[in-house]
């Protein structure tokens, strides 16, 4: 019998791809070429913003990079930008914050015209009006994109959500700004240095957008925000949505990690700390005796902005309650011609600011001190500080 063995043989090639591992270059320069194509193509002749959805407005005050405050017709009010989230550089600072808002305020505060157009809702749940906003015919929401200082947000289903996340996508892997680039102008480091009240309102550009530690007594509170002062300096500490019961007017507390920034500007607006956590606070003495210090009008400086003062014999002469807001204000004059207003927050009804300040009483106010649009304020979230002269 004759067994036939058949072998086979097989070779086995191995197979393998060549990967070039030379690190590829990205190209990390931004454009707006997006924003340079993009045409407004909305009529806006005739029309206002707050009953048409579009409209000519005149810009009132920047607030951060996505928010500001415009009027038309005489009214004032808030606007937040569509489809886009920048950097928080209000109640709280985050890296790009800042210069966001920088951008977008000379961007709004140079423009020879800016255009409002809403998307069907017209207002968020805060009460602010939401826009597509153009300056001069470009649509700075894009133009906040291609310039990374804002992620997309909330796009989705708008107008214009193909070319808004078209921009993000040619944007990101520049990885630039917002998207992972460390911002030279914040304060990365985690406590802060502690420095005296009187330091940084003295030295004040010393330590704009850097963090710090406060130490002192709590003088009075508007809406849950105090002022604090130490050695005759004060400043306002905003907050934000954090709530703490440490912050008790007469309270002395030391605060980690705050950042120094204006509101609205140097120019304009007062000194203030943000970035409160209230796990952040200390409270090292309790009851203190709070007194204001007797100040003239002519007399002010923005040394004073953020003290609990008080000021005598001012005589009433407007008053005013916004529509918006449902603030007050109540415009006042010393015997010299100087004048100053309160700014009474709106959990006081308008009946009783109209039954309480007439025109021509005389009072005497104990507040703390800040300034808007240039103007130095009193500012009140009850009447308590409020006396009549007879």
């Amino acid at each position: 019998m004759l067994l036939l063995v058949l072998t086979l043989s097989f070779t086995l090639t191995s197979c393998k791809e060549e990967v070039d591992e030379t690190p590829k270059e990205v190209d990390t320069t931004l454009n707006t070429s997006y924003t340079d194509e993009l045409v407004m193509d909305v009529d806006y002749t005739g029309k206002d913003f707050l009953t048409d959805g579009v409209g000519e407005v005149t810009l009132v005050s920047c607030t951060d990079g996505d928010t500001a405050r415009f009027s038309t017709g005489g009214d004032s009010f808030p606007v937040r930008f569509l489809g886009i989230d920048t950097p928080e550089s209000t109640y709280r600072f985050d890296p790009w914050g800042k210069s966001a808002s920088a951008f977008t305020c000379d961007k709004l505060t140079n423009a020879s015209s800016i255009v409002l157009e809403s998307n069907g809702e017209y207002t968020d749940g805060n009460g602010r009006y939401l826009a597509w906003v153009w300056y001069d015919g470009r649509l700075l929401n894009l133009e906040l994109i291609e310039q990374a200082y804002s992620v997309a947000k909330g796009a989705a289903g708008l107008r214009y959500e193909q070319t808004i996340y078209a921009a993000e996508f040619k944007t990101q892997p520049t990885k630039r700004r917002v998207w992972g680039e460390d911002d030279p102008g914040y304060d990365y480091s985690l406590e802060g240095s502690q420095v005296t009240i009187e330091e940084l309102v003295t030295n004040q550009t010393d330590y704009i957008g850097n963090k710090v530690v406060i130490q002192g007594i709590v003088t009075s509170s508007i809406n849950g925000h105090p002022y604090i002062e130490k050695d005759g300096f004060g400043i306002y500490v905003y907050i934000g949505y954090e709530r703490t019961t440490k912050l008790v007017v007469g309270n002395e507390v030391l605060i980690e990690s705050l950042t120094l920034t204006y509101h609205p500007d140097a120019e304009t607006g007062s000194l203030q700390l943000v970035g409160f956590v209230r796990s952040n606070i200390e409270i090292i003495s309790e009851d203190n005796e709070v007194l204001p210090t007797t100040k003239e009008l002519k007399n002010l400086t923005i040394l004073d902005l953020g003290s609990f003062v008080e000021i005598e014999g001012l005589t009433v002469t407007s008053r005013f309650t916004s529509n918006n807001t449902g603030d007050h204000t109540i415009s006042c004059e010393d015997s010299l011609g100087n004048s100053i207003d309160l700014h009474i927050q709106s959990g006081v009804s308008e009946t009783t600011i109209n039954n309480v300040f007439v025109i021509g009483n005389k009072i005497n106010v104990i507040a703390p001190l800040s300034r808007y649009t240039s103007t130095y304020q009193l500012e009140l979230s009850t009447l308590d500080g409020v006396s009549f002269i007879d």
